[in-house]
């Protein structure tokens, strides 16, 4: 006659088997942000990535022929020791209830390969019907990930700020190729800073060819007809020239 098998064999095997289950179960380790919103950061331990998004602003006004406009910025600061690549984000606008208003993507970022300490600016300057007085906050959606391509940075000289007659900004100044490379479209942007370190507005130049060692003039301009953005508010500036570099 064959004997019934105790059941308590059964349960030990059940037993060590949810053991093997939770020891073969894997941890989750740190990431590099792909998105992150005001005050938010990403961060990737093992490969020195992070960084910082901070404070978003969104200013609102009206141009000389009643157009109403927005203006977007919002910072990213590399905290961490190796090269960032800032890809062009999205920014959900909304209103002080957090109701969503509108939302723009591809917004540029300045500059896109960014070093340790250095800070990049989301910006975005476009028409918002409706946005006239209206207090708007800005919900930003950034990429950032470990930079794959070089940071390469031209040498600009004899820079000068200067007022538009009808509003805007106007810099001129030269750039410098210092590598062994020629570039068909390096960038010259131009960021304008108030007192207290928030960002008024860009100024962008695309020369038209540079070749190794070649130095040439540009003349950066501002879209804005934003009553800030005078010479006399700018209480300092950064200008940034490279090669446009896009990382797959």
């Amino acid at each position: 006659m064959n004997k019934r098998m105790r059941p308590w064999p059964i349960v030990l095997l059940l037993v060590a088997f949810m053991v093997m289950l939770t020891a073969c179960g894997g941890s989750s380790g740190s990431d590099s942000g792909t998105s992150a919103s005001s005050n938010d950061s990403g961060a990737s331990a093992q490969s020195g990535e992070a960084y910082e998004v901070g404070d978003g602003r969104v200013v609102t006004y009206t141009n000389s022929i009643g157009t109403e406009w927005v203006i977007i910025t919002v910072p990213v600061t590399n905290t961490g020791d190796t090269n960032l690549y800032l890809s062009s984000g999205t920014m959900d606008i909304e209103d002080q209830d957090g109701h969503l208003i509108d939302s723009k993507s591809l917004v540029s970022v300045y500059p896109e390969v960014l070093q340790p300490g250095e800070t990049a600016w989301y910006y975005e300057e476009t028409m918002l019907d409706g946005s006239s007085g209206l207090e708007l906050k800005v919900l930003p959606h950034v990429e950032v990930e470990k930079a794959k391509v070089d940071c390469v940075r031209y040498d600009v000289t004899d820079v000068t700020i200067s007022d538009e007659t009808y509003g805007g900004i106007k810099v001129t100044g030269r750039v410098e190729n210092t590598t062994d490379e020629d570039e068909s479209m390096p960038y010259v942007v131009v960021l304008m800073y108030d007192a207290n370190g928030q960002l008024l507005g860009t100024a962008l130049d695309i020369v038209d060819g540079l070749n190794a060692g070649e130095k040439k003039g540009f003349s950066a301009s501002s879209l804005s007809s934003y009553k800030e953005l005078k010479t006399s508010n700018i209480a300092s500036y950064e200008v940034y020239a490279y090669p446009n570099k896009f990382q797959f």
